[in-house]
């Protein structure tokens, strides 16, 4: 079984590393905001305003945030949001089957987008601005002309690095790496994943043993950074880590030793990497802790025994008159 697990695996590796680069599957446009040949402001602003790569032009409004091109070192898009923030397609001379906004893979994994023509959306609502969300267009919204609409619809600030837009028959099957508790990725196919850089906009599960536990946020949140990995050393170069991690259920924690080394975890969230270190995002959570799947904050008190006895031990009810004990106490029941 595990041997074929990893053959599937492995195919799942190639196609999510290949499918864009295959010769068919070839968007017929691709908006690229991983340089600032757009001229975008470099600091925040937040007036309706139209920018051009040369090519193409796109319109940014409504951003009470503010929109901005940012150029931190390996990690260069267009920021913009929060809610009711737009960007605004041209319109192409072509039927538009699909279009795949792709994020950094630091984005926010809250933030909610959908594609709307003439203020209706015409796709399925994502959440999460990191990796590749792919939006297939209804088909009454594909053709030739159409003008199409990128919207954030809650209140977080989104991420793009691409906008790729494909013709009508031409756009792939899109990439998914959803998994169930039972099939959890192990830590080095997470990372593997991670080095692939496709279809991390899905929540997948991962297991691991957790090595350490930092709780320096824990009094402020109620979250903990819980690092795991597949023997339960400690890796000192390329961690794993399930950050600003809730309990199970996406609970808040009770205490912040809730979690200690040598637990076996599995733990649910978005794929992504912050420098060296290989990370569930922000937002991520127990799915279980030691096979348990009720968390430290889940677990109730007993409830205390409403049972009255009189002073000979005999069990009374509620409508006894005089002295009784209830839960070892003494008192008078009138």
């Amino acid at each position: 079984m595990n041997k074929i697990l990893r053959y599937v695996f492995v195919a799942l590796l190639a196609v999510v590393s290949n499918a864009s680069f295959a010769a068919d599957a070839e968007p017929e446009v691709t908006l690229d905001f991983t340089s600032n040949t757009w001229k975008l402001p470099t600091k925040y602003a937040t007036d309706k305003a139209t920018f051009s790569n040369g090519t193409y032009s796109i319109t940014l409004e409504a951003a009470s945030s503010g929109y901005k091109f940012n150029d931190y070192k390996g990690s260069e898009c267009l920021i913009f949001g929060k809610k009711d923030a737009t960007l605004t397609l041209p319109a192409f001379d072509f039927d538009v089957e699909r279009i795949d906004i792709v994020g950094t893979p630091n984005a926010s994994g809250k933030t909610t987008q959908n594609i709307f023509v003439d203020g209706n959306p015409v796709s399925k609502e994502t959440k999460g601005a990191k990796g590749t969300n792919n939006y297939v267009i209804a088909e009454a919204s594909q053709k030739a002309g159409t003008i199409y609409t990128l919207k954030v619809m809650n209140d977080n600030l989104t991420q793009v690095s691409k906008i790729l837009i494909w013709k009508k028959g031409t756009a792939p099957a899109p990439v998914s790496i959803k998994n169930t508790p039972e099939t959890a990725y192990t830590v080095a196919e997470a990372k593997e994943l991670i080095n692939a850089g496709e279809a991390l906009s899905d929540d997948v599960y991962v297991k691991g043993i957790v090595t350490k536990v930092d709780a320096k946020e824990f009094d402020k949140y109620k979250d903990l950074n819980i690092y795991i990995s597949e023997d339960g050393k400690v890796e000192t170069e390329n961690p794993f880590e399930a950050y600003a991690c809730k309990d199970v259920d996406n609970k808040e924690f009770t205490s912040a030793d809730a979690v200690k080394a040598g637990d076996e975890v599995i733990v649910y969230g978005k794929l992504t990497k912050y420098n060296s270190t290989y990370e569930l995002a922000k937002g991520c959570y127990l799915y279980s802790i030691n096979g348990k799947t009720t968390g430290i904050s889940s677990v109730k008190a007993s409830q205390k025994s409403s049972v009255l006895y009189n002073l000979s031990g005999q069990r009374v009810n509620g409508s006894y008159k005089g002295v009784v004990i209830s839960n070892g106490k003494k008192y008078v029941n009138k």
